[in-house]
């Protein structure tokens, strides 16, 4: 078995690797730095940084270049972006404004340059009707206000009565003056349905879109007594009569009451108060227990077969108090016609 033969390299050959391994660790560091520096510029404050990095995003490029954004500020692109060959990232400083929404107004700084910026910045969304003052595209100045207006329809159901009818019907079984409530009538329903815009929770315009009736009315149906009773002997024979609830007056006995009656003559003893629908204003009288009298006056709560008897002063109304009189009519006044 014959021995092993030593390698032997040649000095020509052996000064030939070193240099290629040479030339190739050159060649691998020379092309890492290139790829990792990047030229990028900085924009602040109106003025254009260039700036060398080897960072990877944008805010470690921003630090290094010992440019510190404040709260509000608007860097773009974002902070977190990786920096690239070539570009440009651009600080906009943030202007104080002061904003209006949903019931509060707060103080506050934005870097965007138009009212919408601002809008995304806070997260204000706008539905369809929503308004805004400025308008979005208006360009953001320190000391703005910028107020957003929510804008709500709403449909709104209201219910009103609808008045009933009053029908009136003579009974001449009945004797004149009394009045009979034969149906007290009923009131009808109706819906109305609005359409109502609020801004800002407050109503600011109605709009009627409709309507319906829910119930129908029921007339209020009045029987009216037409049978006159005659006097058929005595003083006042042929005369006609009624039976009714006297009270009595007196000029100044109470709050509206003066001495000038509806007919224009003096209030007191021999003038009464009465209804002329029942007996005209102007017709002669005959009571018992009072004696002749003109029917000169009205009263709000003399209707139907009530009658206010006049007196002279106010101790003699009291004393007579309240009571069922017999009324003869001597001579009934012409009821004016139109």
């Amino acid at each position: 078995m014959e021995p092993e033969r030593p390698v032997v390299i040649r000095s020509g050959i052996l000064s030939a690797l070193i240099l290629a391994v040479g030339l190739s660790g050159g060649l691998g560091g020379g092309l890492g730095y290139s790829i990792l520096r990047k030229d990028i510029t900085i924009i602040t404050g109106g003025r254009a940084l260039r700036h060398t990095t080897f960072r990877r995003t944008v805010a470690e490029a921003l630090a290094e270049a010992q440019v510190r954004p404040r709260r509000g500020d608007a860097v773009s692109p974002k902070a977190g972006a990786r920096i690239s060959e070539g570009l440009t990232i651009i600080v906009r400083g943030a202007v104080p404004v002061t904003m209006a929404v949903d019931g509060k107004t707060v103080q506050l700084r934005s870097g965007g340059t138009t009212v919408v910026d601002l809008l995304h910045e806070q997260g204000i969304v706008l539905s369809g009707r929503d308004k805004i003052f400025p308008d979005r595209g208006t360009a953001l100045v320190p000391g703005m206000r910028v107020r957003v207006l929510r804008i709500r329809e709403k449909t709104i159901v209201e219910q009103s009565a609808i008045p009933y009818a009053v029908r009136t019907t003579a009974d001449s079984r009945t004797p004149r003056g009394i009045v009979r409530v034969a149906s007290p009538g009923r009131p009808g329903i109706k819906e109305l349905i609005w359409k109502v815009t609020y801004a800002d929770g407050a109503a600011v315009h109605r709009e009627r879109v409709g309507w319906r009736v829910v119930r129908e009315p029921q007339p209020r149906i009045v029987s009216v007594g037409s049978q006159l009773l005659i006097v058929s002997r005595g003083e006042f024979a042929g005369k006609e009569t009624l039976q009714m609830v006297a009270t009595a007056y007196s000029p100044y006995c109470c709050r509206g009451v003066d001495n000038i009656t509806a007919t224009g003559v003096h209030a007191g003893y021999g003038v009464v108060a009465v209804d002329p629908a029942v007996i005209p204003l102007g017709s002669r009288l005959y009571i018992e227990g009072y004696g002749y009298a003109l029917a000169g006056d009205t009263g709000s709560r003399i209707k139907g077969l009530r009658i206010d008897l006049g007196y002279d002063t106010k101790r003699q109304a009291i004393q007579f108090g309240r009571r069922t009189v017999r009324v003869y009519i001597i001579q009934k006044k012409e009821r004016r016609t139109t």
